[in-house]
């Protein structure tokens, strides 16, 4: 009997060490080093960014963006981390690179330790144009970038207009390629049950249509620019670097969709050999029938839109361009 006892009491104190090691609570530095370990194994462009930003700013409000005190916490919040730090990189580095102009100057970190710095020319407001886009156009983001009658909004998607859309839309790229590499991580540390990639697919589908929805925005400003405000459109489409940024994040950015695209194929496959039911259809994955939202309706919409005359001619004003500026 004492060695029944004995042997109960072992097994409980293992649980409980186990339980306490799975919810360790971790130190500030320990955060953004763990941050920095997964970044560097499963995104390194995403590691680069960060480390850098830890060289330009002390206080680059990492904690801000990395909620809570767990691995988990610090995994979920990654891309938003990733996302975030390419905001001040972007202001950072202009301002380390023009320190006497500070303010007239972007630079864009497009990857592989590469930037492009690119210098601001006059623009008017973004929610200019939010006013005149159709309701059913309106995505979740909406409010938050593009226009909110109940509010000013103050952030640089809006005061900057066509540079803080594509700043913002070339930090939704970061981001959204870090929570997409982290599959890797899924494979080779998580059970693979379906809670797991759950957690997963519901990361990825929240960041994965900012690709088609700040394409649609930038066309949209400069259609309307090109159409009221000329002299603004001029400056605009004559920026060179402005542009290659803008032809780099979208191909990089849609190329990273398709690829996501035959990630959740394969992982889906996989599950289904498992035994487990799934399905999906333009809202929801579903998997042994509860459902993950994928916002693929909404993509479809704005990818319908952008199909449309007007779009593709502003596309192909840009690609020519790039092409002349390529060619000097």
């Amino acid at each position: 009997m004492r060695y029944l006892l004995l042997l109960l009491l072992l097994s409980c104190l293992s649980l409980s060490q186990s339980a306490t090691q799975a919810q360790t609570v971790l130190s500030f530095p320990q955060k953004r080093q763990y941050a920095l370990d997964l970044l560097e194994k499963y995104d390194p462009e995403g590691w680069y960014v960060v480390n850098k930003m830890n060289e330009l700013s002390y206080n680059n409000h990492f904690d801000r963006y990395a909620e809570g005190h767990t691995k988990k916490n610090v995994r979920d919040a990654l891309g938003t981390i990733v996302h975030e730090l390419n905001h001040g990189y972007s202001a950072l580095m202009a301002w380390k690179i023009r320190p006497r102009e500070r303010d007239q100057y972007a630079c864009y970190y497009i990857g592989d330790t590469t930037h492009i710095l690119v210098k601001y020319t006059p623009v008017f407001l973004t929610e200019e144009i939010g006013k005149e886009i159709r309701p059913e156009l309106h995505t979740f983001r909406f409010d938050t970038y593009i226009y909110n009658p109940k509010e000013k909004i103050q952030i640089t998607s809006n005061v900057l207009g066509i540079y803080g859309l594509l700043d913002e839309w070339n930090a939704y790229y970061h981001g959204t390629k870090t929570d997409v590499y982290m599959y890797k991580w899924y494979e080779e540390n998580s059970k693979n049950t379906v809670d797991d990639w759950r957690n997963y697919f519901s990361t990825v589908g929240s960041v994965i249509n900012a690709y088609v929805e700040f394409k649609f925005y930038c066309l949209t400003y400069l259609l309307h620019a090109q159409k009221y405000k000329p002299d603004v459109y001029q400056g605009i489409i004559n920026n060179p670097e402005f542009i290659e940024v803008f032809m780099i994040v979208d191909q990089k950015y849609g190329n990273l969709v398709n690829e996501y695209l035959n990630i959740k194929k394969n992982i889906l496959k996989k599950l289904q050999n498992k035994g487990v039911k799934v399905s999906e259809d333009e809202e929801w994955i579903f998997m042994n029938g509860e459902g993950t939202g994928n916002f693929i309706n909404e993509y479809k919409v704005l990818s319908r839109e952008i199909e449309k005359p007007p779009y593709q001619g502003m596309l192909k004003n840009l690609e020519q361009v790039a092409q002349a500026s390529r060619n000097k």
